[in-house]
């Protein structure tokens, strides 16, 4: 099934350091946003300093930043955030992750699936989509 919902994101203060809280009832920073293929997710920046939501190497929870993360790729989240401003442009989930390697092949995004990302900025600050 694919989606046409938006979902959104905040980047808070926790601490020293930022978190990714998803916007709704009983959510708490660290929880993971749920949306399907093809639905709308942004980021909202409420703390004093600029944050970019930026793909880990392999696609994993700890995971490095990404070295290239060209705009217009499947997993270019946003531009840099300021603080108290939106993400732009409005990232829609993939159908499939990536390619790991150059001639390999694209991973299809299916209900489980997890797509996981850092603060390009501030790297031990994580986050994830969770597809269902």
């Amino acid at each position: 099934m694919s989606g046409s919902q938006s979902w959104s994101v905040r980047i808070v203060s926790a601490g020293a350091a930022a978190a990714f809280q998803p916007w709704g009832v009983d959510a708490n920073p660290g929880d993971p946003v749920k949306a399907q293929v093809g639905d709308i997710v942004t980021w909202g920046n409420a703390t004093t300093e600029t944050h970019q939501p930026w793909p880990t190497e392999g696609n994993t929870p700890t995971g490095a930043p990404v070295a290239s993360n060209p705009a217009g790729s499947a997993l270019f989240f946003s531009q840099p955030i300021a603080a108290n401003a939106s993400s732009t442009p409005q990232y829609v989930v993939p159908a499939a992750l990536p390619a790991a390697t150059a001639g390999g092949a694209a991973t299809p995004l299916t209900a489980g699936s997890v797509i996981f990302y850092c603060c390009k900025n501030h790297p031990s600050e994580r986050g994830k989509i969770v597809i269902f």
